[in-house]
């Protein structure tokens, strides 16, 4: 089982599952709600042009289908990325700490894990280094990293630049994994039985 990404627990949460049909068309609704009331209500209906979620903890709109299977998991980056092509809803703000702790971590050896040697090396550390005072404003920061004097044998991809997922679409992919997990468990029951 995979980690969960936030203390929201859909253990207790009612699992339903609707199937409609027209047509060459299939919708399928799951909905997650606590028993006896609506508190944590997330509705999740895929159809052919993708799958949408509604509920309390937003709406989201996402350029492909959800397909729940026993052998599944939700990869965040891969929804992330569904989610951004479907709609302009903001998914992640830049996180200060996050970029400043992956900067020091590439200053202490990640460049060299990324391969860099000698003097590019040492242009790549002390760019780092002056990276380090501007991680606590974002646009500073990105104007630094990204369009300022930086060394031009540093792939971009290398450049530290952390956004954290929010925490209401963190909660809607732990649903997520909650729906493949109880397919596994049934999947388990009924080959038992």
């Amino acid at each position: 089982m995979r980690e969960k990404r936030t203390n929201w627990d859909f253990s207790k949460h009612i699992h339903t599952t609707e199937i409609f049909k027209s047509n060459n068309n299939q919708i399928r609704v799951d909905e997650f709600k606590q028993s006896g009331t609506i508190n944590g209500y997330i509705r999740f209906v895929n159809d052919t042009c993708g799958l949408s979620v509604f509920g309390d903890f937003g709406n989201w709109i996402f350029c492909r289908q959800f397909h729940p299977s026993a052998e599944s998991y939700v990869c965040d980056h891969y929804w992330c990325e569904k989610l951004t092509i479907g709609s302009s809803q903001e998914i992640s703000k830049y996180d200060s700490d996050a970029t400043e702790k992956e900067l020091k971590e590439m200053i202490e050896s990640g460049l060299e894990e990324y391969g860099y040697q000698d003097d590019i090396l040492k242009e790549g550390k002390d760019w780092f280094k002056k990276l380090l005072s501007y991680t606590d404003d974002e646009l500073e920061y990105t104007y630094e990293a990204f369009r300022g004097s930086n060394p031009t044998s540093i792939d971009y991809e290398n450049i530290p630049y952390v956004k954290d997922t929010k925490v209401r679409l963190k909660i809607i992919f732990d649903a997520f994994d909650e729906m493949c997990r109880r397919m596994k468990q049934n999947s388990k029951k009924e080959s038992n039985e």
